[in-house]
């Protein structure tokens, strides 16, 4: 058995794809076994699969009906002890981290560490994890699924609820702390992301499951109260969503004002 199951899903991502692959190539541990769902490129994306598929355990290159659904297509392929989620996009920090990783002590159901994300005035913003969790921590957020490492037989007893299109693994985060699952952080930089994907472009669908999941794990007046706080919180990322978007127009403004002014003082 491989210490670890790296599960990557793509799909018509090519240039993200072959970053991600590099990631992991790279990386000084080599105790894992890399699944790549591919849900039918038409860009490449299989022929770059094929190419490289003696690095992998087990591929596909298939339609499926979502990106859940092809997460379980590589859960039930996945022969490590733990699962690792890196989506095409994704990278390894260093490629020392998964030495980092599993040179730590632990013995938790989840392991989980912190991030690395993508602003355009800040590349490399630096995100952390909390210390602990619970399942009242989770009513109101979920982990970042890029650094967590979950014992493999949870989730092959248990699958992605595929009735969930954005927020299955808020869901699965909820459902593991409730059945009394360790969660244990560990102090190391696990990815680097580049904000973006479904989940942003969604916000509405997004919000209707986040109630729902609230509906299922708590009784109706906690619901309500947590539903109140996650809408909260959902109403700040957009805020500074749409900043961040404004600063990327007046940054792009002003290089061309100062493109244009160059341009006249030189004729």
């Amino acid at each position: 058995m491989k210490k670890l199951s790296i599960i990557t899903v793509t799909y018509n991502n090519l240039a993200d794809l072959r970053r991600t692959r590099d990631s992991i190539h790279s990386q000084a541990f080599r105790d894992f076994e890399w699944i790549v769902v591919d849900g039918g490129s038409t860009d490449g994306g299989k022929d770059f699969i094929q190419e490289h598929q003696e690095e992998m355990a087990w591929w596909c290159s298939e339609q499926d009906s979502g990106i859940y659904n092809a997460m379980n297509k590589g859960i039930e392929h996945a022969q490590g002890e733990y699962l690792l989620f890196l989506n095409s996009g994704d990278t390894l920090y260093a490629p020392d981290t998964l030495k980092e990783v599993f040179s730590t002590e632990f013995d938790a159901d989840v392991i989980y560490g912190d991030w690395t994300e993508a602003l355009p005035k800040r590349p490399n913003k630096k995100c952390h994890s909390p210390e602990k969790v619970n399942y009242y921590y989770f009513a109101t957020r979920p982990l970042c699924h890029q650094t967590a490492f979950i014992r493999t037989n949870l989730l092959k007893q248990s699958p992605y609820d595929e009735s969930y299109h954005i927020c299955a693994d808020w869901a699965k985060w909820l459902e593991l702390s409730k059945q009394g699952c360790t969660f244990q952080h560990i102090p190391v930089t696990i990815c680097h992301f580049v904000l973006g994907g479904f989940s942003y472009r969604s916000i509405k669908e997004k919000r209707q499951e986040q109630e729902r999941i609230l509906r299922e794990f708590y009784p109706a007046d906690l619901a309500e109260v947590f539903s109140v706080l996650t809408g909260k919180v959902a109403k700040r990322l957009t805020t500074i969503r749409r900043l961040v978007w404004l600063s990327s127009i007046l940054l792009l403004i002003i290089i061309i004002l100062i493109i244009w002014i160059a341009a006249l003082i030189l004729l």
